[in-house]
């Protein structure tokens, strides 16, 4: 009798249980892995890039002999979801966007002011996670979604979809993800920005033939969500040593016209003491760790600490004059005020919400510990 009964319970079971009859195989839909948006003439413009998942997986021991292959779609319409919708249409299968790891904006698009577009219809779409990595490009969004990285790997190799690695050896600009982005778009006191890339023609080859590559090439800022311009490698000299994510990034010093050595510079720690006196002025101390890759003059260990100090300062000054002429606080140096004295920082800023002048980064006070001299002894004493 309880054998029946149990029974009876396991057909009522299996009948009512559902079973996975929408289910599709992984070869039955399309992976977008990047999304790009531009404007142009009047029309949105949406580029999709899809991968080839085989060519992502990678057996031990196992060769590519060929590139994997890089599909890049290109959608227009008169709004975004418009653009995304013309896509849909020869995409051949579903489209899931599950898999976008990166979003890239056109220059045109944010100077256009458009990109607001962009953020309003990726809030309402779900499918894309905010951890998605955001860049811009002054170049050919196409272009970038067709680079491909070394050694005929997957284009998710690249600093495109895995920008971390790179910055760890180089930290110039530190990318930021999607949520970040629009996280600081809405803070009255701090920088918002998209690191821009562009295309290196020919800075590497394989086998004697030059292979374009991705490196970035400046970063476009935004103050109070205002865009505010575009800003060059040049133009950052000093924003290595006011981050303190910064993992090493090299510093040349320079005497008498001549390269004097190349230093390492490690693990900036960043102190910015406001004062509230009439008009308001910044005190910065930035202590970093240095290493000695290169000495091509001689001087004692004390003139090569002070040679970097000045250059250290030099540069940190050089970058903040660039970003005041772009009305941008690109060292977040009014963030402390506003935090600790917000009635004080509003009183200060101007109807742009911001609140520098020329002369407000009164003092900056650089100090370099050497830790690191390689096989290179200075001389007892020096």
């Amino acid at each position: 009798m309880k054998g029946l009964k149990l029974f009876t319970v396991v057909m009522v079971l299996l009948t009512i249980t559902t079973g996975c009859w929408n289910i599709r195989e992984v070869q039955d839909i399309n992976y977008a892995t990047a999304i790009g948006f531009d404007y142009s003439g009047g029309k949105c413009i949406m580029y999709v890039q899809m991968l080839d998942f085989s060519s992502v997986a990678k057996l031990e021991g196992q060769q590519k002999l060929s590139e994997g292959p890089v599909w890049v779609g290109k959608g227009t319409g008169k709004s975004f979801t418009e653009a995304a919708n013309s896509l849909y249409s020869t995409s051949q299968k579903k489209l899931l966007w599950g898999h976008v790891s990166a979003i890239v904006f056109s220059e045109r698009i944010l100077k256009q002011n458009k990109y607001r577009d962009v953020l309003e219809l990726l809030d309402r779409y779900r499918e894309i996670r905010y951890l998605v990595w955001a860049f811009s490009t002054r170049e050919s969004i196409e272009d970038i979604f067709n680079n491909t990285p070394f050694f005929k790997e997957s284009p998710k190799m690249s600093i495109l979809h895995s920008p971390e690695e790179q910055y760890r050896q180089s930290s110039i600009i530190k990318p930021v993800r999607l949520y970040q982005f629009i996280t600081s778009l809405k803070e009255d006191a701090r920088i918002s920005y998209l690191a821009s890339l562009r295309i290196v023609e020919d800075q590497w080859k394989e086998s004697r033939k030059a292979h374009p590559l991705l490196e970035y090439e400046g970063m476009h800022v935004f103050q109070k969500d205002r865009y505010r311009g575009h800003m060059d490698l040049n133009d950052l000299q000093g924003l290595p040593w006011m981050n303190e994510k910064t993992v090493r990034a090299p510093l040349y010093l320079f005497r008498e016209n001549s390269l004097a050595a190349v230093l390492v510079m490690e693990k900036p720690e960043v102190q910015i003491t406001p004062s509230v006196q009439p008009g308001g002025y910044f005190d910065v101390t930035v202590i970093l760790q240095a290493g000695v890759n290169e000495m091509h003059q001689e001087m004692t260990k004390r003139e090569l600490i002070s040679l970097a100090e000045q250059k250290i300062e030099e540069q940190i000054r050089h970058t903040y004059r660039q970003g005041f002429e772009r009305k941008v606080d690109v060292y977040n140096l009014s963030e402390p005020l506003f935090r600790r004295n917000p009635s004080e920082w509003h009183r200060l800023a101007d109807e742009d919400q911001f609140l520098l002048r020329e002369d407000s980064l009164r003092s900056v006070r650089v100090i370099v510990e050497l830790t690191n001299t390689g096989r290179y002894k200075f001389n007892p004493g020096m």
